[in-house]
């Protein structure tokens, strides 16, 4: 794809892949063939792989590379491939953000350094974007999550960085509207804004952005995708019974069991969870009955 059309298909819903491991605590490649293939007919615009949810600080970078490459077999073109590839140093990020687009990453994703924290001012940050923007031949989307990464980046900042020709679009996970709204007042007009927060992801579609890298969309990707059609065709009461419905696999499989709820849902939709990387440890039988009975009662008479 050129670079325009992967701009023009940063809309909709992209589900941030769940990695597999297999009993010895390697990548499963055919769990994670399998997942990608069922996505298909489900009406997602493509896939990120090695992002949070697919546990991208507990992978390795060639872990991280062979997700790509797996991730191109199964994806093909409008589907989009974003590739996790913010690392602490610049360096390291250039690398590593090279090495995925050579293995197919339609674009990259850049977390932003957090180790150095109070370092981590306005210009410091900037520098380290551009640096890296400059050095790529695909596009590159900023990431902002502040509640793993201890700051939230200044909306002044992330909207002179949307003026660089290859930063063409931002993930934003705070699940603040408020926060969401400064930064869409502040990017330039075409700039992609994709929400990672489906407790405000109707909201932020009002406010311009174009989709959602949505966690609960490894599970319940036709629901997420639904939503979002929902929404742009204008019809407000289907959006809205459908938000209701996503609500109920936040608030109780993601919020209260994150990765490994995220899992155990997968097991239980017809995917491959399995087992979360250490430290992050398995679910108790306790906590997958309630996400068994949240499943039931978020799909109860559901047909997207």
């Amino acid at each position: 794809m050129t670079r325009q059309e992967i701009i023009d298909h940063l809309s909709g819903v992209f589900p941030p892949v769940a990695t597999p491991f297999n009993r010895r605590g390697e990548l499963d490649e055919g769990a994670l063939r399998f997942n990608l293939r069922q996505y298909s007919g489900t009406g997602i615009s493509g896939v990120v792989v090695s992002g949070s949810t697919g546990e991208a600080p507990l992978l390795t970078e060639a872990e991280r590379l062979r997700l790509v490459e797996i991730a191109r077999e199964v994806i093909r073109p409008p589907q989009l491939l974003i590739a996790g590839t913010g690392l602490e140093g610049t360096t390291q990020t250039i690398k590593l953000s090279r090495e995925a687009i050579a293995r197919g990453a339609d674009a990259v994703l850049l977390l932003p350094p957090s180790y150095y924290k109070p370092a981590m001012q306005p210009r410091v940050l900037a520098a380290h974007f551009r640096a890296v923007a400059d050095s790529l031949r695909r596009p590159a989307l900023l990431y902002s999550i502040p509640q793993f990464t201890g700051y939230a980046m200044d909306p002044a900042m992330l909207g002179e960085l949307s003026r660089h020709p290859n930063i063409v679009g931002l993930k934003e996970s705070s699940g603040k509207l408020d926060f969401v709204s400064a930064i869409m007042s502040k990017v330039r007009k075409g700039f992609r804004v994709l929400i990672g927060s489906g407790l405000i992801f109707p909201e932020a579609l009002k406010t311009g952005a174009s989709g959602a890298i949505l966690g609960q969309s490894n599970f319940e990707p036709r629901l997420c995708v639904s939503l979002y059609e929902a929404f742009r065709r204008g019809d407000s009461e289907t959006a809205e019974k459908l938000r209701r419905r996503l609500m109920i696999l936040i608030e109780k499989i993601t919020v209260p069991y994150g990765i490994p709820g995220i899992k155990v849902a997968l097991d239980l939709s017809g995917y491959r969870g399995g087992q979360p990387r250490p430290p992050l440890l398995p679910l108790n039988g306790t906590a997958q009955k309630k996400i068994a009975s949240a499943l039931r009662q978020a799909r109860a008479g559901l047909d997207v």
